[in-house]
């Protein structure tokens, strides 16, 4: 896994200084690296969220993502020796989990629902290419450092056979483990909105999360939830999970004068 990292991170450096050489697609060439502004925002959007098993049958298991919002705050730092590298410090809150359906004690059909809330903190790796004047699609890759603060396990039964059943997370230190790292890695547009003294962003963008470490606590629970808790020390289960976000960014700095080639953003 660091071995891939490493790749996809010189790739990342490679496609940038390459864009680099090609005079930004329109003719021009950002200048005076040093006045690129430092933007922070606000984003926001859907996640879908599920969980791998290292156990087979678990994920054979018929079941459904669990589709909730997620939000949160950014800052971002161009580098100036690097055109069109960026990298940045992100604050989102992102429900994670997963819903599997079996049979229970063999006639009764149960759903079990897992939905753990994390407040994540990001690190992005950002490359943009020129390739329109406002327009800039781009890739990322950010280490992800998740830390589950709540949330709910919650079984249900068909026709009422028998009663909704709910456990806090944050009641239970059995459920899932409190930490979480991960890689996550997308695509995007952003667009630029100009005026007189600052330019202001627009970012669509989406990713795919992938996590590296168990989320199964080492406390052992009880034996009706098999999904949320593990009895095996081998056995593993980890988040996955799609994003769609929307970003809006505000420069820290206004521009250096009226000239827009002279601002990179």
């Amino acid at each position: 896994m660091k071995r891939l990292l490493f790749i996809l991170f010189f790739l990342l450096m490679a496609v940038c200084q390459l864009e680099a050489q090609w005079n930004y697609g329109f003719g021009y060439k950002p200048r005076h690296h040093s006045t690129v502004p430092v933007i922070a925002g606000i984003k926001g959007g859907m996640t879908s969220y599920n969980m791998v098993f290292s156990n087979e049958q678990y994920n054979k298991l018929p079941g459904n993502s669990v589709v909730n919002p997620g939000f949160g705050a950014f800052i971002e730092y161009p580098i100036s020796y690097f055109p069109g590298l960026s990298v940045g410090a992100e604050l989102m809150f992102v429900t994670r989990g997963m819903s599997k359906t079996f049979d229970y004690r063999g006639y009764i059909k149960e759903t079990d629902e897992i939905e753990a809330k994390y407040f994540d903190i990001r690190i992005p790796v950002t490359c943009y290419f020129y390739k329109a004047y406002n327009l800039n699609p781009y890739v990322f890759v950010a280490a992800d450092m998740a830390f589950c603060y709540g949330g709910n396990i919650s079984k249900t039964f068909p026709d009422g056979q028998l009663p909704y059943q709910s456990v806090d997370i944050s009641k239970s230190d059995a459920v899932i483990a409190t930490f979480d790292f991960s890689v996550l890695a997308g695509l995007g547009v952003r667009y630029k909105i100009q005026t007189m003294t600052y330019d202001f962003f627009v970012k669509v963008d989406g990713g795919y999360n992938f996590g590296l470490m168990n989320t199964f606590s080492k406390t052992n629970g009880v034996p009706v939830d098999v999904y949320a808790y593990s009895f095996d020390k081998d056995e593993t289960r980890k988040n996955r999970g799609l994003e769609f976000m929307i970003s809006f960014g505000f420069p820290l700095k206004a521009k250096i004068d009226n000239d827009p080639c002279r601002s990179w953003f």
